[in-house]
């Protein structure tokens, strides 16, 4: 808040104002009692003895600033969908394993649970990422401001550790003007921070169904004038599947201290270790019928499964004066992999660094222009790729490939009065591939791409009521194929898909957000996108579990978000509800014609509703989460679908003090109904086996306790 004011953007809505009558303000009144979103982190209660007997006492909601948007602001101010989720949204009664617990009432966010933990959860944002076999795809992953998004666009999840997760922040839309590389929006994880008064501890420890078992330790202590964080889990499953056990173990430590009066410096080290993963694979209808349970025979044949290693780290330097801001940090990080496939085995050494230049300056003394953002990132990716046979006597494929990404841009702030500000921003972005070929039996199949873009957004946001802030934006992305997708040739050669081409989007948003009642936040948006060039993955046969990606149709995405919360002293509502459309225009794939088909992986709505009883800061609580998926096909040609699931979990726990200690066990049971469903799908795999399906009733017991 304090740089916040110091740059001029201070959210003059923090104001109390009596609410004008409207149909917005009567709706909001309603869902207040009824429903409430993870759009919001929740507010600290007031003191018990002040609260009326109403179980939806008043909770004044303090106004939120965002970062995601590469600056400082009121959310108020942000002409796009953002949404921000606190620690105890986030872990409260959860097994903090995956970014589906994180998520689950952000509207427009679609984090699929592939409960396979050889592969990371498949995160779609209006669509974007539902291509994605492994990793993350179309969506920016920031962890404590270093990208796990490389540049050719890949990310993985590997050192994101939820019990040691402050904030989230989730910014949807086209998002390439900001970071470059990203159609769908980006994911900004913050581990805490928060400067200690002294030292602190919390031990986290968590049980439940198929030997599912996770302890984790979180310690801050004051250093100097700065903190010192440090945290380390271990995490051991079974899974309910055949062939689907996994280990992991994390390690982060962090340090932030101040040099001088406006600079501080700031270190981060994450490491993460996973032994063991094997890799159930996914199942056709039948098999998915008979038994969930069972794993590819595919799979178990050839002992499917990958072991990563995986460490990163960063130094940021901040400064900050009345009217500016500098931020500069470099970064690297070192990935190992062996991965064990159905089709052969990949091992792969991956060398990451890059940097990041951020200046931010209020210029006063030119008309309509208080915010200016300049920047610079810049990142090389080097890989040593090698893939063998199964047996291990053949080398398929040797080379070293290098991708580079330089993405200057410009972000600025007009006041066009006292209530309204138009944003808007430029980038330009290279991305270079280049691959040298050390397997020269087939010849030199050295070379070089390089794929460039410029991407822009501007948008308008009025504040002018507090029940009614409406916004508009317009922006453009660029995604381009990860080195992974272009190495992996239908033809079989090495080097570079010579054909590849980068997708690009078009995008148009309209939204409004607002609040009632003093305890009632909402956001609603509709957006449209237009995709061209839009890269599908497909497999083919004679290499079963193999993708390969073409450049093979024009999409036309549409959809509807609406998330709102009501947060009272003893009763708290939140619902996050997402209807989308998408579409392919025109789509030409070998001899098939496929205009007008749906876009599979991606559910036509979706609708998750939370709603928490009593006191979760002190006292016994309960929770109660009842998800709705739609039915969505799984390949191109519609020929296919999943089914519309209900899933219903519940969540109890009490917390208070023990003596110098506070406790906080907890129980949960997850799909009380044991209903049978995919937590996710492969799109368009081949021999049909498209399902992932996901357990039937389970339970976590566990407890945090602080020192």
């Amino acid at each position: 808040r304090e740089l916040v004011a110091r740059l001029g953007l201070t959210d003059h809505r923090r104001r109390t104002m009596r609410l004008r009558p409207s149909l917005v303000c009567a709706g909001c009144r309603v869902l207040g009692v009824l429903v409430s979103s993870g759009t919001v982190a929740l507010a600290q209660e007031p003191p018990r003895d002040s609260l009326p007997p109403d179980s939806l006492a008043p909770v004044v909601l303090e106004p939120l600033t965002v970062t995601v948007t590469r600056g400082v602001a009121p959310l108020g101010s942000t002409p796009q969908a953002v949404t921000t989720l606190t620690h105890s949204t986030m872990t409260l009664g959860r097994a903090t394993d995956g970014l589906a617990e994180a998520l689950f009432t952000v509207p427009g966010v679609y984090v699929a649970d592939r409960y396979n933990d050889a592969l990371d959860e498949r995160v779609t944002i209006r669509g974007f990422g539902a291509r994605s076999a492994f990793g993350v795809r179309g969506v920016k992953v920031l962890l404590d401001g270093i990208p796990q998004t490389l540049p050719d666009g890949q990310g993985q999840l590997t050192n994101i550790d939820l019990q040691d997760v402050a904030r989230v922040e989730i910014l949807r839309g086209a998002s390439s003007s900001l970071y470059g590389n990203a159609s769908g929006g980006v994911i900004s994880v913050w581990s805490g921070t928060e400067q200690p008064e002294q030292f602190r501890s919390r031990l986290r420890l968590s049980s439940g169904s198929f030997a599912f078992r996770k302890a984790g330790v979180v310690i801050e202590a004051p250093l100097g004038a700065g903190a010192a964080f440090a945290s380390a889990s271990w995490t051991t499953n079974s899974g309910f599947r055949r062939h689907s056990a996994s280990e992991m173990r994390r390690a982060s430590v962090r340090m932030r201290q101040p040099v001088g009066e406006r600079t501080h410096v700031s270190v981060v080290v994450h490491a993460a270790h996973s032994p063991e993963a094997l890799n159930p694979g996914s199942l056709t209808r039948s098999e998915l019928d008979l038994l969930p349970s069972q794993a590819a025979p595919r799979n178990l044949a050839v002992d499917a499964s990958k072991v990563v290693w995986q460490g990163q780290g960063g130094v940021a330097v901040t400064r900050r004066s009345d009217k500016a801001t500098y931020d500069l940090a470099v970064f690297g990080l070192r990935r190992d992999i062996d991965n064990r496939l159905t089709f052969g085995v990949i091992d792969l050494g991956r060398w990451a660094v890059g940097v990041r230049a951020v200046g931010t300056w209020r210029l006063d003394h030119v008309p309509l222009v208080p915010v200016v953002t300049v920047g610079l990132d810049a990142q090389q990716q080097r890989d040593d790729r090698m893939n063998r046979s199964l047996a291990g006597a053949e080398t398929t494929l040797r080379q070293y490939e290098r991708v580079s990404e330089v993405g200057p841009f410009l972000q600025a702030a007009l006041a066009l009065g006292p209530d309204v500000t138009l944003s808007a921003g430029a980038r330009f972005d290279a991305v270079g591939f280049r691959v040298d070929d050390r397997l020269f039996s087939d010849g030199d199949q050295s070379g070089g791409r390089t794929m460039q873009a410029v991407s822009g957004t501007a948008g308008v946001v009025a504040r002018l009521w507090d029940y009614a802030t409406p916004w508009i934006n317009v922006s453009s992305a660029f995604e381009t194929p990860t080195t992974t997708e272009l190495v992996n040739r239908p033809d079989g050669g090495g080097g570079l898909n010579p054909v590849l081409e980068p997708q690009r989007a078009r995008s148009v948003e309209l939204g409004v957000r607002g609040r009632a009642n003093r305890v009632v936040r909402y956001e609603l948006v509709g957006y449209h996108v237009a995709v061209s060039n839009a890269l599908i993955p497909f497999e083919d046969p004679v290499q079963p579990g193999r993708r390969f990606f073409r450049n093979a149709a024009s999409i036309r995405s549409r959809g509807i978000e609406l998330g709102v919360d009501a947060v009272g002293s003893l009763v708290a509502v939140a619902a996050a509800y997402t209807w989308s459309d998408n579409t392919y225009v025109t789509y030409r794939a070998e001899a098939d014609t496929l205009d007008g088909n749906t876009v599979p992986g991606v559910p036509h709505s979706r609708l998750q509703v939370v709603v928490r009883g009593g006191r979760p800061r002190g006292g016994v609580w309960g929770v109660l989460e009842q998800t709705f998926t739609s039915a969505y096909h799984v390949d191109d040609a519609n020929t296919e679908e999943v089914g519309a699931s209900w899933v219903t979990t519940v969540r109890a726990g009490w917390r208070g003090v023990l003596g110098r200690v506070e406790a906080g066990p907890f129980l949960a049971m997850l799909n009380v109904f044991d209903r049978a469903y995919s937590g996710s799908v492969v799109v368009n795999a081949s021999g049909r086996r498209y399902y992932e399906p996901a357990p039937g009733r389970h339970v976590l017991v566990g407890a945090e306790v602080r020192f």
